[in-house]
């Protein structure tokens, strides 16, 4: 985080706000639209991701670093989910499928650019007898409302996601992850069309707004997940501190757009 004559940037949200505000107001049009694109851009961005929770488990000092990670999708049976729309039985299991798909892909390409070469794999059982397993559960899912987040924005209509992860080391004690944690967070608090001060900021923010969903979320938590284990390998000495893929916990930076 860095801060400039009362502006603060968050590099992993990707946020930027100066004494809690944000103003296109007395800035020539031309300016206020570029202004307007690149806030809308950069607020898009502010759906937060959280890890809280963090347990250390097994793993004593003999343990090597992993040379593989595997990662299985995560389990969506007990978790609470809101789906807007009315949906059968048939689509809400599709739902589910495709989201516990879409953590898992971007987990693995998080993981493999950051930490160590990752796999996705169908379950557990698949898992061989070395290397990392990243394994969790849903906890809750809110697909929220795109039409009130593109009219109201502020918070209206946002997403949730919350998931519990478990990290074992295959070599190890199955029965106990080295590494256990929770991801808690959704979608911004943009102002949407109704809520937004001028033609450029509604424009840009009603589209920002109408491609937001759990498919950032997922994106979001995958990075969470990276850090989690970016962070352990540099206390275990595999990784350099100026190389460490940071987690974000609750309370780091908060946001308020007061357009």
């Amino acid at each position: 985080m860095h801060r400039d004559r009362g502006a603060i940037w968050d590099e992993d949200a990707a946020c930027i706000w100066r004494g809690g505000l944000l103003t296109l107001t007395a800035i020539p049009p031309m300016k206020s639209f570029v202004i307007a694109f690149l806030a809308a851009v950069l607020l898009s961005a502010c759906s937060s991701v959280s890890v809280k929770n963090f347990q250390r488990g097994g793993g004593g000092g003999g343990m090597a670093r992993p040379k593989q990670v595997y990662v299985v999708p995560f389990d969506t049976g007990g978790a609470t989910i809101r789906i807007a729309g009315t949906k059968t039985a048939a689509e809400s299991d599709a739902f589910k499928q495709n989201l516990a798909t879409v953590l898992a892909d971007y987990t693995v390409k998080n993981v493999s650019k950051h930490v160590a070469p990752a796999v996705k794999i169908a379950s557990a059982a698949a898992a061989p007898a070395t290397g990392w397993l990243v394994t969790g559960r849903f906890i809750r899912v809110n697909t929220g409302s795109r039409g009130l987040r593109v009219f109201v924005g502020l918070g209206a209509g946002g997403t949730k996601m919350e998931t519990a992860v478990e990290v074992i080391d295959l070599a190890g004690n199955r029965h106990r992850p080295i590494l256990q944690f929770t991801t808690t967070g959704g979608s911004n608090a943009m102002p949407g069309l109704l809520s937004s001060t001028g033609p450029g900021s509604a424009a840009f923010s009603m589209m920002t707004q109408a491609n937001t969903g759990v498919t950032d979320d997922a994106a979001r938590t995958s990075r969470m997940i990276t850090g989690a284990l970016s962070e352990y390998f540099v206390e275990r000495g595999w990784i350099a501190q100026g190389q460490v893929f940071k987690t974000k916990k609750p309370g780091d930076y908060q946001l308020i757009h007061g357009m």
